[in-house]
């Protein structure tokens, strides 16, 4: 008799110090039961991949359960991931989600309207939340050398349109689809009121600009604003003074459902966002492609650095 009341007391007891450490669990960002991992992919490029695996380390080291999906190849590919449910988050450019998602032009250049209309859209139409967008800018831009800017002293597109302009010889590097592209060359032709004539147009294949323009095969080329030869060879990017380029914002995307389960998110990752921009990308970028070093090593010190994780 008094055995049974022991072993009742005791079952009791162990009830009541099981329930109270699950409800301490519940408490730390991905250690309850009823949470489930965070899929954080993104796309199969230097920059994409250290945004994606900056946000595995980072989310870990707040405590969250994190599967790492990183590097998936193809826009559609990853989009389609995420709106599927197949991945939770990862970074998006604003310019890309309003061109190519909702197949609108880019003819309003207040990039907070973009911002704002994009991350209205998404969420009506997909439930995909757009968290705050950081200052990395990856859009267009016209890249030439120190000398030759200094020679014939051009430093935005209007100084490169005048010079055009007025007959000088100034070799362009690009791919044909470039030169044709509606929001390409011909964009910027409209806008600018100059032509690239045609023996001063040098066809490449993407992806041979930069060593074509540093070996003295051209004067000027067109790159991305983050693109890590510019910084590991001084390379000068003309102003776009006429804010023609679209903005194309650095933004975590989420499925809705992801913030419903940990609502802190939005404010977890404010810190890491606030610490990306187009120089720091660069940066980055030039690191890894430039110095070979890896996409862990860079995006793991980036973190580190900036105390973000120990």
């Amino acid at each position: 008799m008094k055995i049974g009341k022991i072993f009742r007391r005791v079952l009791a007891a162990t009830v009541i110090m099981s329930t109270a450490i699950s409800a301490v669990g519940c408490g730390n960002g991905g250690e309850s039961s009823d949470k489930k991992e965070i899929v954080v992919s993104s796309k199969d490029y230097t920059e994409n991949l250290l945004l994606g695996k900056m946000t595995v380390e980072y989310l870990k080291e707040k405590g969250y359960e994190v599967k790492d999906e990183t590097g998936m190849s193809g826009q559609g590919i990853i989009r389609n991931a995420l709106t599927s449910g197949e991945v939770d988050t990862y970074w998006e450019f604003t310019g890309t989600a309003y061109m190519e998602f909702m197949k609108k032009e880019l003819t309003d250049q207040d990039p907070e309207k973009v911002y704002e209309e994009v991350k209205e859209w998404d969420m009506k139409e997909n439930k995909i939340s757009w968290l705050n967008h950081s200052t990395l800018n990856n859009t267009y831009c016209f890249v030439t050398t120190s000398d030759i800017a200094d020679k014939n002293n051009i430093k935005t597109i209007s100084d490169l349109a005048k010079a055009y302009n007025e007959g000088k010889e100034l070799k362009f590097i690009a791919n044909p689809e470039y030169f044709e592209r509606a929001d390409g060359m011909p964009k910027l032709n409209d806008a600018y009121g100059f032509e690239v004539p045609e023996k001063d147009k040098v066809l490449l294949e993407l992806g041979m600009f930069y060593n074509a323009l540093i070996n003295g095969e051209g004067d000027f080329t067109v790159g991305f604003t983050t693109d890590g030869m510019i910084e590991a060879n001084d390379l000068v990017v003309l102003e776009d003074d006429k804010d023609i380029f679209p903005v194309y914002y650095g933004t975590p995307v989420f499925r809705s459902e992801i913030i419903e389960l940990y609502p802190e998110l939005p404010e977890v990752m404010d810190e890491l966002i606030s610490k990306i921009d187009t120089k720091t990308m660069m940066d980055l970028n030039s690191q890894v492609d430039i110095e070979k070093k890896t996409v862990d090593e860079v995006a793991r010190k980036f973190l580190a650095d900036n105390g973000l994780i120990k």
